[in-house]
């Protein structure tokens, strides 16, 4: 890989992650905005609006999903290091590459697991008449992240040789 190459992926790759960081923060603002419009109908008003709880529901869902892929680019996801520091280099390889395999696995089976779901499901909730396939996609957007975050993890694992 030349150095223009990878100038374009690390453009592209910053380019995603700042995306995501729009989004969520927009999840977030959203997420707010019909958690507070609740909060002063039921006790301002004494009036409580349904299309906020359903609405909070759904944006909640993609918020914490896309947050959990964006996590996952950042390598900022839960990792426990106290073991993993006291282990020779070449067991601690071995361990991020057997993590990166199981992360792998886990990824695939989201995706080919939505893939069955979603054949022939036909929903909506109950007051927006929001599509539950639009609601359910948020797994496979985040499974698609999580593989490219752990693609690059395990690319970097290879060629530097150390987690």
């Amino acid at each position: 890989m030349n150095a223009t190459s990878t100038s374009h992926l690390s453009y592209t790759l910053g380019l995603l992650k700042r995306s995501l960081e729009i989004i969520v923060g927009l999840l977030v603002l959203g997420v707010v905005f019909c958690v507070v419009a609740n909060v002063f109908g039921r006790f301002v008003l004494n009036y409580s609006y349904v299309w906020a709880e359903e609405l909070s529901r759904v944006l909640f869902i993609w918020l914490v999903l896309l947050g959990a892929g964006l996590g996952s680019l950042n390598n900022e996801h839960v990792s426990v290091t106290f073991f993993k520091n006291l282990a020779p280099t070449p067991l601690r390889k071995a361990f991020g590459i057997l993590s990166a395999l199981a992360i792998y696995v886990v990824c695939i089976c989201i995706l080919v697991g939505f893939q069955e779901l979603m054949s022939g499901y036909i929903s909506v909730t109950p007051l927006l008449k929001i599509s539950k396939t639009l609601l359910y996609s948020a797994m496979p957007v985040m499974a698609v992240l999580t593989l490219i975050a752990n693609t690059i993890f395990l690319f970097e694992l290879l060629k530097r040789g150390r987690p």
